[in-house]
């Protein structure tokens, strides 16, 4: 037996998370195993190599000058298995909701998995994380971009792939129109839009709690849609401020400004069935994730 015969996917796949996070306990709740498992299975990658690859002391984890020699090459044969996956099935068809289309991190991500495999076949919908997670319970969606508090049920997983800021958008004739930040607690007075509870409940349940600890209940506006466009039309008219991604465009007639204090991040998350990640539907989605978020320099923690 050749050294590296026993290695396969998923030892390489353990060693790359730890190499990420160089933190066993945090990689291990990334690949939903125990703790105890992962260092099992990354000793026996170290035993298949020969050779130590993570160098382990009181204050944490670090790669030898083997693992960080190692690690390009692990990531190439990821990469390159997945590919030949990818077009050995080319029949197969990515199923995946990004919320609402108008959103730019399910955009972005998708946008770096058409890349990376262009002859892979991706159906897009928009229907919402309620939408999200009864489809992907019922085997009918590989995987949903929404809000971790999405992931609520013990079914389901999820990881973090995008902590976007958040800030206010009002009208341009607001009172607060030129501040340069806006506490949230001096919006107690305003109307608030929230979407339909259908579409985004985790969302309308941040900033709920956003409000809650700024110590008042936001008063909702009657109109609730399932697109942040109609939103940000309330906003312009003046019936209305908004809490929105940061990344979102805002329309003429109405302002965007950070909220003051540390400000609020939305954890963007990426939603698939529990006993389905090792598929390459969503392995090859996981992927593009993580490396939108290299590329752009995104807080996942």
């Amino acid at each position: 037996m050749n050294p590296g015969d026993g290695i396969d996917l998923r030892l390489l796949r353990y060693f790359l998370t730890v190499a990420e996070e160089l933190h066993f306990t945090r990689a291990a709740a990334r690949l939903y195993i125990s703790q105890p498992a992962l260092s099992n299975q990354i000793q026996r990658l170290e035993r298949e190599l020969g050779t130590a690859l993570f160098a382990r002391t009181t204050r944490g984890v670090n790669l030898t000058s083997a693992g960080a020699a190692f690690l390009p090459y692990a990531q190439q044969t990821v990469t390159a298995l997945l590919t030949g996956i990818a077009a050995a099935n080319a029949d197969t068809v990515v199923r995946v909701d990004v919320l609402d289309a108008e959103l730019r991190t399910p955009r972005v991500v998708l946008s770096f998995l058409r890349t990376a495999h262009p002859d892979l076949r991706v159906l897009v919908t928009a229907q919402g994380s309620a939408s999200q997670r009864r489809r992907i319970l019922a085997a009918d969606l590989d995987a949903g971009f929404c809000g971790l508090g999405a992931v609520a049920d013990d079914a389901l997983a999820g990881e973090v792939i995008h902590r976007e800021p958040v800030d206010v958008v009002l009208p341009a004739t607001h009172p607060l129109a030129g501040a340069e930040q806006v506490g949230l607690a001096a919006l107690a007075e305003d109307v608030f839009y929230l979407p339909h509870d259908a579409v985004a409940p985790e969302w309308n349940d941040f900033v709920r709690a956003a409000c809650r600890d700024a110590g008042f209940q936001p008063r909702r506006h009657p109109t609730a849609t399932d697109g942040a466009a109609t939103a940000l039309d309330l906003v312009r008219e003046g019936a209305c401020v908004t809490l929105g991604l940061r990344s979102t465009p805002h329309p003429e007639g109405t302002v965007r400004r950070p909220l003051a204090g540390a400000g609020l991040a939305y954890p963007w998350a990426l939603m698939w069935h529990r006993q389905h990640g090792d598929r390459p539907a969503i392995t090859l989605v996981r992927d593009a994730a993580r490396a939108a978020a290299t590329a752009h320099g995104w807080a996942t923690r």
